[in-house]
């Protein structure tokens, strides 16, 4: 384990529409796995996985407006983020202000359908971008 208590989870990629970024995974090899509404992120949710290549989570728009929109209006398709698992998100989070990177909440954490309940959370790292963390475990009060 690193100085932070992150591990890769997944890649994030943002697109309008996911039927053209899954035809290009499978053709690359991957499981696309089933596409779900998460209705506290607001978005189309679908994690496709390979034996050999990093986990790509495809994000697009739903009925309901989301961040995303805007962000896909601004830049179009693209990567824009990288998950990591973490036992504990307060831990990391206070990791790395420790290592004096300056981190600001985009998303506190909420329970996210595609992983089980567990939690997720977005911070901006200044140097790096947007991360997103994923729980290990779901809270014990839910």
């Amino acid at each position: 384990m690193n100085r932070f208590g992150l591990d890769f989870h997944h890649l994030g990629l943002a697109v309008p529409q996911p039927d053209r970024a899954f035809d290009l995974l499978t053709g690359l090899g991957y499981h696309i796995g089933s596409s779900i509404f998460d209705p506290l992120q607001m978005v189309r949710l679908a994690l496709c996985r390979h034996p050999q290549m990093p986990d790509v989570e495809i994000v697009s728009p739903s009925h309901t407006a989301s961040p995303i929109d805007r962000l896909l209006r601004r830049n179009g398709p693209l990567i824009y983020h990288v998950c990591y698992r973490t036992a504990s998100i307060s831990t990391t989070i206070a990791a790395l202000d420790r290592d004096g990177f300056n981190v600001i909440s985009v998303s506190e954490p909420k329970p996210a359908i595609l992983f089980g309940g567990r939690d997720v959370a977005f911070y901006s790292v200044d140097g790096f971008g947007l991360i997103e963390l994923l729980q290990d475990t779901p809270p014990a009060d839910r």
